[in-house]
């Protein structure tokens, strides 16, 4: 018996392969849904979010780009549908990231806002990028404009005719929440930002650093975060269910990109347990031909 099972120790590299493009390629082809349990850290940030008074905006600096939108471009759009869907307001900038950054996130509000028939600077606005972190995190808290004299699209941010989301818009005690989308978030946003505390911080980052923030969820620094593609997942699964049909979830990518992400980790595992059954039947092999 050791000895069949001894071969376990050699299973050819191409075979591992071709499992692992099966186990990742076919759920594009295939819905399939996995059960989803929601992280508290995911459910605190979609309430705050969702609670968003009218006369409050939500703050989001995305910083991603093509090399990280694997997980945070689910996270953004997650985020994104839900405010165009629910009409809640909300400020994009991007500080000391790829010039690219408010190429990628406006991309994804134009295409929700096509969706929910929103309006640029009526519904959202996106003021490009700025450089200087962090002391340019504390002048955003303190005035917005100042840092942002004009916005993506080269309107004036003191244009209340053209920017008519940011007519009552200064510093931070005008947002409901600040979002920072990226591969690392910055922790200067919990110092610089609003040092008195008054601005709830969440986090959208890759699942590899997500560790780094629980000591400040816990403390209640940050209200929590979407954590990679798990989280993304978790908060258009929040959204679905209290919204149903208003929510439409065509295009995005969370939950789909959770199957054969989780399908790719289930080969792993797999063929981590078959390996070392295979070095220990091998082992016991050389043990039973050697008496």
């Amino acid at each position: 018996m050791w000895r069949r099972l001894a071969v376990l120790d050699r299973v050819p590299r191409q075979t591992i392969y071709l499992l692992m493009f099966l186990a990742c390629g076919l759920p594009f082809f295939f819905d399939v849904r996995l059960p989803l349990y929601v992280w508290p850290e995911t459910r605190a940030v979609f309430e705050v979010t969702d609670s968003t008074p009218t006369d409050k905006v939500v703050l989001i600096c995305s910083n991603w780009v093509q090399g990280s939108q694997g997980e945070n471009w689910p996270q953004y759009e997650a985020l994104v549908s839900h405010l165009m869907m629910r009409g809640i307001k909300f400020v994009v900038v991007a500080v000391d990231s790829d010039p690219l950054a408010p190429q990628f996130s406006e991309r994804v509000n134009e295409r929700q806002a096509a969706k929910y028939g929103r309006k640029y600077g009526v519904d959202w606005v996106n003021l490009g990028m700025v450089r200087g972190a962090p002391l340019i995190m504390a002048s955003i808290g303190r005035n917005i404009k100042s840092v942002f004299p004009r916005d993506y699209r080269g309107y004036s941010t003191n244009d209340a005719e053209k920017l008519p989301i940011l007519r009552n818009i200064t510093g931070a005690a005008d947002f409901q929440i600040l979002w920072a989308i990226e591969y690392q978030p910055s922790l200067d946003w919990m110092v610089w930002l609003d040092p008195a505390g008054r601005v709830p911080v969440a986090f959208g980052s890759a699942g590899i650093v997500t560790t780094s923030w629980y000591p400040y969820i816990s403390s209640g620094q940050m209200k929590g975060m979407m954590a990679g593609i798990r989280g993304a997942a978790e908060y258009e699964t929040l959204v679905r269910n209290k919204y149903g049909k208003r929510y439409d979830e065509d295009g995005l990518r969370g939950g789909r990109l959770l199957v054969p992400l989780a399908f790719g980790h289930l080969v792993i595992i797999s063929f981590i347990l078959l390996g070392n059954l295979g070095m220990i039947a091998k082992r016991r092999a050389a043990k039973e031909a050697g008496r």
